[in-house]
């Protein structure tokens, strides 16, 4: 809370805390995209962590007395879990490149089905049919292209979703800056 001229008292904003942080994402949106290496291993590192945690949960909850009749199968889960967590920590490339190769397949599917979606559609057929062969030919490029390009495409991914959000604070925190000198 801060006073004004008038001794009321109105709210602060935080603006600056806003654009420090939409500063700082644009920084990792750029070495993202300026270190595809790095960027897989990280995303590799997370998917990994993240599965840990599911694994750990799903098994803890197929210990629990509510588990009921599903108690094998969150067992199962839970343990694939945090095996595919561990291999996936411990070798965050091939992490990151599973990722990749599943957006691929994907995409791949998603671009059939659209294609055929497209020729039995009266209206926008031409549309769907572009965004059908947009998806297979990137599907088809992240399938069959080697590994690098796949790690170039993740880091686009990355780098292009932290580069908006960090744009987007950006212009956040100048607004409420306006806001607090109002």
């Amino acid at each position: 809370m801060t006073e004004n001229d008038n001794g009321a008292v109105r709210p602060t904003t935080g603006w600056g805390w806003v654009l420090a942080y939409g500063i700082v994402v644009i920084l990792v949106g750029l070495l993202a995209l300026s270190n595809p290496l790095a960027t897989g291993v990280a995303t590799g590192f997370l998917i990994g962590t993240l599965l840990i945690v599911y694994g750990a949960f799903a098994t803890f909850a197929s210990l629990s007395y509510l588990s009921g009749r599903a108690r094998w199968i969150e067992l199962i889960l839970g343990i694939m879990g945090l095996l595919a967590g561990a291999v996936t920590i411990f070798n965050p490339f091939a992490g990151a490149l599973s990722l990749v190769m599943l957006i691929g397949a994907w995409l791949l599917i998603s671009g059939i089905l659209e294609a055929i979606s497209a020729f039995r559609s009266e209206h926008d057929w031409g549309w769907r049919l572009l965004l059908g062969i947009l998806d297979l030919v990137l599907g088809g490029l992240i399938l069959f292209s080697g590994p690098a390009t796949g790690l170039i495409f993740l880091a686009f991914c990355v780098g292009i979703s932290f580069l908006i959000r960090g744009v987007f604070l950006f212009i956040l925190a100048l607004g409420l800056r306006r806001l607090a000198r109002i």
